[in-house]
């Protein structure tokens, strides 16, 4: 059975030294869907288009319990390139379409995986003992600190 992303992160809050840390992110350093969302959280040449902390789109959380959700981390990461300054897919989206298309994929998961897509646009992963050296000491190649 295959966890939930805020499920891994949320199993990583619980680890109470930063080797457990590491070593619980190495455990589940092959999944890529954990390493693009680190990515687009820390990497500094990831610039997002939608500043969603001034754009704050009105959306309402999915109530369902976590896997009785329409949709998911999984789904939506490989798609968030629409958000993405300069990306192809992102030319002759208007902020209102952005918007628009932001509320609908929020809505679509489950709360805790919305809250990390959320925190992921905003570069601020606000998980407890989770930064961008600790990313890098799992993922070396991921992106470059400080470019």
């Amino acid at each position: 059975m295959k966890l939930y992303i805020s499920e891994i992160l949320n199993e990583f809050e619980k680890k109470k030294t930063r080797k457990e840390k590491v070593a619980y992110l190495k455990e589940h350093a092959k999944n890529d869907r954990l390493a693009f969302l680190m990515q687009g959280a820390f990497d500094p040449k990831v610039k997002w288009a939608i500043d969603i902390s001034i754009i704050k789109p009105t959306w309402t959380p999915d109530d369902a319990p976590l896997g009785m959700n329409p949709s998911n981390l999984y789904v939506e990461l490989p798609k968030c390139s629409i958000f993405v300054k300069g990306h192809p897919r992102s030319k002759g989206l208007d902020s209102a379409r952005q918007e628009a298309i932001l509320a609908q994929v929020l809505e679509s998961m489950h709360a805790g995986e919305s809250l990390l897509y959320e925190q992921m646009l905003q570069k601020k992963l606000k998980v407890k003992g989770l930064t961008s050296k600790l990313v890098l000491e799992v993922w070396p190649n991921l992106y470059q600190e400080g470019v």
